[in-house]
Parts: C-alpha cells; structure tokens; sequence
C-alpha cells in the first residue's frame, strides 16, 4: 500500500489541530471580575436588532488576588443551564478545553481594571437559547488565569433568553469552518495537495 506524504501531512494537521491542549480549569482560576450584563430578566432579546451592554472591572473585595499579570480579557456567550439540559454539543465541563458552554466570542481586548463597557449587537448567527457572559483573563502566556460572570454561581440570575435562529440552521452554517478547522488556517492544505 503506498502512502502519499501529502495524505501523512493533512492527516497530522488534523490531530495536531485537535489536540492541542492547554490543560486549565475553570474551578482553579479566581473569580476576580465582576460582570454585568444590561438586559431585562422578562425581554426576549432578538437577534439581529437588540443590543447589550456588557460591563466588567476587577472585583475590589478580593484584596488577596493580584492582577499584575492580566493582559487581555475575552468576554463570550455562554449557554445557561436550562439551555444545556440534554445537548451534548453545550456541555459544561471544568477542564476548558472540553467546555462547550461558552462557544461565541463577543470581543477580546486589553485589560483594564475599571471603566469597561461595551455594545454588542447580537450576530443573526446565534440559536434561540438562554445565556449568561463570562469574561475571561489572560496572561502573557495567553492562558485563562481569572474569569468573572454576569450571573450567580448556580447560574440562576441575571440570564438573558435570545430568539434567534434554529438549531438545524446553526448546524449547516457551522459545517465550512469546522472542516477549514481541521485542515489548517487560510489555503496551505490546498498547495499542499496540488503538491502530490
């Protein structure tokens, strides 16, 4: 059986994409951030049309938890509990690199300790669900090091529900990057089959 090397190379593309790993857990990172979200606990937010006013600063009452090494923050969407319940592809796990309760990524940027504030519209992309915001801080090492959360620990409070689009829809708009994932950034898969 003769093998190609271009098949070898595509092959070990994919696994090294896939299994990169970072190894952090959510339950080890402090929870120095206090997040706030603008939405109304009774308003259907639509997608498309609503916007929401996301804001963040260190949290003052943790006096024994440093921020000298925070550089970037990365605010995402997170899937409340209610909206988990049953689906395998929202599942929450602590190890953050089999995570799937915070798949959209709202916005990343520099640290500051106060005065962040920022709109987000609500891309059409995203599926009618409940959600929450989890901002997240990173270091030097671009590693997750705090976090802080717009709801309480149980996630009970301050969510928010969007009516977007349905999840068939999110599943055939989600098929091209998954598999340009797989194959590497840009076209260099592509040069290397015409390699062969």
């Amino acid at each position: 059986m003769e093998v190609h090397l271009a098949a070898l190379l595509l092959l070990f593309s994919c696994f090294a994409t896939a299994s990169y790993a970072h190894n952090v857990h959510l339950s080890a990172l402090n929870q120095s951030l206090t997040v706030s979200t603008s939405t109304a606990p009774d308003k259907v937010l639509k997608t498309g049309v609503d916007q929401v006013t996301i804001t963040w600063s260190y949290n003052q009452t943790l006096p024994t938890v440093a921020d000298s090494n925070y550089t970037t923050v990365e605010v995402k969407l997170c899937y409340a509990p209610v909206s988990q319940s049953g689906r395998d592809d929202r599942k929450t796990d602590d190890n953050l690199d089999n995570d799937k309760t915070c798949p959209f990524d709202i916005m990343d940027g520099p640290y500051k300790r106060s005065n962040n504030s920022f709109v987000w519209t609500i891309p059409r992309d995203i599926p009618t669900a409940t959600y929450f915001v989890r901002v997240y801080v990173i270091n030097a090492k671009n590693h997750e090091i705090a976090y802080g959360e717009s709801t309480n620990a149980v996630k009970a409070s301050s969510l928010f529900q969007i009516e977007g689009v349905t999840d068939d829809q999110v599943q055939a708009s989600a098929a091209w990057p998954t598999l340009g994932n797989c194959f590497g950034h840009g076209y260099v898969w592509l040069g290397v089959l015409f390699l062969v």
